[in-house]
């Protein structure tokens, strides 16, 4: 069944929403020195868990935890793998824009 018009919508704007977020993380990201990254780890105890060549797969992780949308089959893959890093890391660990998740807070 092909979608609507209005799912169209919808789908196209949880992709907008998506893409800006993921951006503007890479951008805060991108703005900060090593040391900072290392320094909020340190703060939330979990230095020992902190790799520099999948921190940015991390921030991408939770940003997709935050704006769910529908990704292509490709997409769908990366994205399961990088939850996968994220969940290794963060069972009670918070950090970055995962502090925004409301998971298990209630």
């Amino acid at each position: 069944m092909p979608e609507t018009d209005e799912q169209k919508v919808v789908r196209l704007q949880a992709l907008v929403a998506f893409g800006k977020a993921a951006h503007a993380e890479a951008m805060r990201y991108s703005d900060m020195e090593e040391e900072e990254v290392v320094e909020e780890y340190r703060r939330a105890g979990k230095l020992h868990t902190y790799d520099q060549d999948k921190e940015w797969k991390k921030r991408f992780a939770r940003v997709a935890k935050l704006h769910p949308c529908p990704w292509g089959k490709q997409m769908v893959a990366k994205i399961e793998e990088y939850m996968y890093y994220l969940e290794e890391d963060e069972d009670d660990f918070k950090i970055g824009l995962c502090s925004l998740l409301i998971d298990d807070e209630s």
